[in-house]
């Protein structure tokens, strides 16, 4: 689930793309470039899954490990398993993908792996997802349709202030397991009514300069999540703050598949067998009220 985020940013990027060169694709673009950014990600994410085992556990978040399903050891393979899948794939995109995606996997692993480990360092967190995300996953869509990867990056602004604001608030989520472990996140440093704040001035920014740059979907989708954004800052509630991901998550993900409504195909089954998944595993909703990624 958690690889829907990338996915619609990088159908986004895609779908800018073909709106600057006046093009229309039906296809999911360059298949091969989204299936490395894929297996790097999965791969950067069982990797977390391993080196935040005791946030996480705290956080409630670790089922898979902290029940037993999966040991470390299988993650590991897991990963490896990915790493290679990627390294595959990666040898065979476009020439214009491989900057990017090389990027993609550094950030990836500089996230959870020490010595870097920047998801345990203020902002470094914030600006690595807000980046990852909102930046390299549009600007790898973007390429695949055009090949102005500068123009990208400028466009790829407003997406990558409303992931740092949606960011802040999975932070916010995690900040008492975070601060019990020793992991010190930008919410854990700043507290969670200044990290609410912040989220909202990069969301107004996000649509700011959306207006400014006449960039109709972004204006469009960082207009409608605002008040949600904003909403937190009133009510302090965890609750609010899982709101605010969960309504994000899901008006990016229409805006991708309004796009491309080829998307839905993979989006609908996906959710559904995963709240099938967890209620008969677990006994709660995923995605819904209870997060377990």
């Amino acid at each position: 689930m958690i690889l829907i985020p990338a996915w619609s940013f990088y159908l986004i990027g895609a779908a800018s793309g073909t709106r600057s060169t006046g093009t229309s694709v039906a296809a999911v673009p360059t298949p091969l470039t989204a299936f490395c950014l894929t297996a790097i990600l999965v791969t950067a994410y069982l990797l977390n899954q391993i080196f935040d085992r005791e946030s996480d556990e705290r956080n409630n978040k670790c089922l898979y490990l902290s029940r037993g399903i999966f040991r470390p050891r299988t993650l590991v393979l897991m990963a490896v398993a990915s790493f290679l899948a990627a390294s595959l794939a990666y040898h065979r995109v476009d020439l214009g993908a491989k900057g990017p995606l090389a990027l993609a996997l550094a950030l990836s692993l500089a996230y959870s792996l020490p010595p870097a480990r920047l998801c345990a360092r203020p902002f470094f967190d914030l600006i690595s997802n807000a980046v990852g995300y909102g930046g390299i996953a549009f600007a790898l869509g973007f390429g695949a349709v055009n090949a102005s990867r500068d123009s990208a990056m400028w466009e790829s602004i407003p997406w990558v202030l409303l992931v740092g604001a949606t960011f802040l608030h999975t932070t916010i989520l995690d900040f008492s397991g975070d601060r019990a472990a020793g992991k010190k996140s930008t919410t854990v440093l700043m507290g969670i009514r200044a990290s609410a704040v912040t989220a909202v001035v990069l969301h107004g920014c996000a649509f700011v300069f959306a207006i400014a740059t006449r960039d109709s979907v972004a204006a469009i989708v960082t207009g409608l999540t605002l008040p949600v954004t904003v909403f937190p800052v009133f009510k302090r509630s965890i609750s609010s703050s899982s709101f605010v991901i969960q309504t994000n998550t899901l008006v990016v993900t229409v805006a991708a598949a309004f796009a491309w409504p080829l998307y839905l195909a993979v989006v609908v089954p996906l959710i559904a067998l995963s709240r099938f998944y967890h209620r008969r595993r677990f006994g709660f909703a995923y995605p819904g009220p209870a997060r377990v990624v």
